[in-house]
């Protein structure tokens, strides 16, 4: 079982454009709104390509289409209630550069009763998971260190679970000490997490092995964009191209990475095919308009394309 952790749950809005005018009235072409939030996004990647997993997330007012979305795609789901309302994330599409511009809200701060009834929760979870994604930001009155005590307490729970982090910040420094199987920052969270510029893959790939080796990380992927990302393990590093494809969104591509990497992980592959695997699920997803994901026959297809994929 693949387990998600979600703590700061979102409603995706997209707006659709011809033509973003800063200084004129904008008239939208179409609009959707799509159940978010990062690890609740990598279970629907999940569910997309076959995959069965379980979403755990913080429940806030208005979270009925979360649920709805979960169950309509098959994943298993457990949460927790809070006070206030779920946010609602304001994505504005423009099609003639083909940029977003994203308008992203704050969930209401959680107490540490609904925090200590999560840890519970995911302590559950984790005796039947092979792999748990702790994956997001964070709402207000959550610690930052709050991804190294829910990895701690779910590995001491299960000692062969994989724990993947997939966070920004003091929340990924944090984190980075309870030792996980995997991270997933994207090159700009990888420089402010450590304050330093990355000039090439080269000085990307030396940070990310001073990181397994200072941290005792298991495997780093960096996702790089339009110049597709890095993986670099004990045993060696990759490089590998973005898909060639035709984009009509970014969002939830780096989502779509981990719930491919996953995968790959789940089936005993290394890390050259978790890369593979996460480059082709983020291909799949971007040419979807909103937040949707890869299906199967699509994937399979992008697996079985020519991606290049180069040992570092």
């Amino acid at each position: 079982m693949i387990t998600t952790l979600t703590l700061s749950p979102c409603l995706d809005r997209t707006v659709f454009l011809s033509k973003l005018d800063i200084n004129g009235v904008n008239r939208a072409e179409s609009s959707r709104t799509d159940a978010g939030g990062k690890g609740i996004n990598v279970s629907l990647a999940l569910a997309a390509l076959g995959e069965e997993s379980r979403a755990l997330y913080l429940s806030f007012e208005g979270s009925e289409p979360i649920k709805a979305a979960l169950e309509s795609s098959g994943v298993k789901s457990g949460s927790v209630r809070c006070r206030g309302r779920l946010r609602t994330n304001l994505k504005i599409f423009d099609r003639s550069s083909g940029r977003t511009i994203e308008i992203n809200e704050q969930n209401p701060d959680v107490s540490g009763e609904a925090l200590a009834e999560l840890e519970k929760l995911c302590i559950d979870s984790a005796r039947d998971s092979e792999i748990f994604v702790l994956s997001g930001s964070l709402p207000g009155g959550v610690p930052c260190d709050i991804y190294k005590k829910l990895a701690l307490a779910v590995k001491s729970a299960n000692p062969a679970v994989k724990v993947v982090l997939d966070a920004s910040g003091r929340a990924l420094k944090d984190g980075l000490e309870a030792e996980p199987y995997l991270i997933k920052p994207n090159l700009g969270e990888l420089e402010d997490c450590f304050g330093i510029k990355l000039a090439s893959k080269a000085e990307t790939v030396t940070l990310c092995h001073e990181i397994i080796r200072g941290f005792g990380v298991g495997n780093v992927i960096v996702s790089l964009g339009e110049k597709g990302a890095v993986a670099v393990g004990k045993d060696g590093a990759y490089s590998a191209e973005a898909a060639k494809v035709s984009p009509k969104n970014a969002q939830g591509a780096g989502d779509a990475m981990v719930a491919g990497a996953c995968l790959a992980i789940s089936r005993g592959l290394g890390l050259k095919d978790a890369l593979k695997y996460g480059i082709c699920a983020a291909a799949g997803a971007v040419e979807l308009e909103g937040t949707a994901f890869c299906r199967k026959d699509r994937f399979d297809g992008l697996l079985r394309s020519d991606i290049k994929l180069e040992e570092l």
